[in-house]
């Protein structure tokens, strides 16, 4: 599958990224601070990240459940970013763009190299 390298590479760094931003805001708002909504949203955001974080490395390794746990990613992703980038801001607009966008990318690819399989 071309260019499978640089997108799995990319989904380990953002999935990285965005864990290291919701464990820090999970650790510092929520348990230090004693904060509900950054406790709830850090969580949902290290979930989130951790997912990509986990697609990255099956695409990596050329697992047969890339596809899926892709899927899984965007499913949680996208509900998880809209809630804490949009309807209640408490990530920045760049990570909630990637945080958007980047499983839906990784959604279409995966359906596009079924397609040629």
């Amino acid at each position: 599958m071309r260019g499978r390298l640089p997108i799995a590479a990319l989904a380990i760094v953002i999935g990285a990224l965005e864990t290291a931003g919701g464990a820090q805001e999970l650790i510092f708002q929520g348990f230090l601070l004693s904060r509900t909504y950054p406790l709830v949203g850090g969580t949902l955001g290290t979930v989130a990240g951790t997912l990509l974080l986990s697609a990255g490395i099956a695409m990596l390794q050329s697992s047969i459940r890339a596809a899926d746990v892709a899927r899984v990613c965007v499913y949680v992703s996208v509900p998880v970013f809209i809630l804490i980038g949009i309807i209640r801001p408490l990530a920045g607009v760049g990570v909630t763009a990637v945080g958007i966008v980047f499983p839906l990318f990784l959604l279409v690819y995966f359906r596009k190299t079924a397609r040629e399989a």
